[in-house]
């Protein structure tokens, strides 16, 4: 069984080039699912955000155009969303950092908010290092690898020369009025890039990290990720001798 740590955005809104400010948050088709499968394959999930503040749900992710206008997928996607109280009371990404806490994978759902908060946090930096280094696994989908950016040593990214993938330019919906389109920004900071077509499911996994590009590809993501912890707590036990306890 291994310890998965999700990390969410608390930040409610995001300034434009245009001086306007759009709200934001996480994107529940990109955390539902992802928590269910990791909590499926026996892990356990804690959940976290910068100061340990009440993430912030965008409720634009319910608009029916991401659902293929089906009522019903919605309903149920609030219902289960209901059902995970955790990400209204988090953890404090700041006082894991401090205390040494370790996880074996961390999982990075999207929605723009990642882009205010996460994308500047130290500490979410430090445990992504710290997961590395451990040899553990790291997850992120659509504007969720915002949250790697601070992962640096020596102000080199420890994800240069990398395959991975993020939301597409294709896909921003504010592409024009962004600061900084993500995939560019990661790209600058020396990530390989690289898309299949708007809304396909596409994930890229690259040694220790596994990328999606939006939220259809979050399932296929975090079942990647669930299997492969499974495998590794396998060989945990393998190399422990009989019995293993």
């Amino acid at each position: 069984m291994a310890k998965v740590l999700f990390v969410l955005t608390a930040a409610g809104e995001l300034a434009l080039n245009n001086g306007d400010r759009i709200p934001t948050g996480f994107r529940a088709q990109e955390f539902v699912p992802p928590h269910h499968i990791f909590l499926e394959h026996g892990h356990t999930i804690d959940i976290a955000t910068p100061k340990g503040k009440p993430a912030v749900l965008d409720e634009t992710c319910f608009e029916p155009a991401f659902h293929h206008h089906d009522s019903g997928r919605i309903a149920n996607l609030r219902e289960q969303l209901s059902g995970i109280e955790t990400w209204r009371t988090p953890l404090s990404l700041e006082r894991l950092a401090l205390t040494g806490a370790k996880y074996d994978a961390l999982f990075f759902p999207g929605g723009y908010g990642s882009m205010t908060d996460l994308i500047a946090s130290d500490a979410t930096g430090n445990l992504v290092k710290r997961t590395l280094a451990n040899g553990g696994l790291i997850g992120a989908v659509c504007h969720g690898p915002a949250g790697l950016v601070r992962a640096q040593q020596d102000e080199n990214w420890l994800f240069a020369g990398y395959q991975l993938t993020c939301c597409s330019p294709q896909e921003e919906q504010h592409a024009d009025t962004l600061p900084e389109l993500l995939a560019e920004h990661l790209a600058r900071l020396g990530g390989e890039l690289n898309f299949d077509a708007p809304d396909s499911e596409h994930i890229v996994i690259d040694r220790q990290l596994y990328t999606g590009q939006n939220a259809t590809s979050a399932e296929k993501l975090a079942f990647a990720m669930a299997r492969q912890l499974k495998k590794m707590g396998s060989l945990d036990k393998d190399a422990c001798g009989t019995p293993c306890t």
